[in-house]
């Protein structure tokens, strides 16, 4: 689960962090991060189900991006 501080720069910066999110996890449509934009935990459930990589991964690669951008 992201702590309160990533959600809001994942919010904040979601349209920087969508085109690399597409890219480190395949599969995973503009829909779907449209869609789930605004409920990180559900974003992160999405991507975990269609890539079938663990949440924790996922978690940590949009910590990753999102103190990048």
């Amino acid at each position: 689960m992201l702590d309160p501080q990533t959600r809001q720069q994942l919010q904040t910066k979601f349209q920087q962090v969508k085109p690399q999110l597409k890219q480190r996890f395949s599969g995973v449509t503009d829909q779907d991060l449209d869609t789930w934009r605004s409920d990180p935990d559900k974003l992160i459930a999405t991507i975990s189900q269609k890539t079938g990589e663990p949440t924790s991964r996922v978690e940590a690669e949009i910590r990753t991006l999102v103190g990048s951008a």
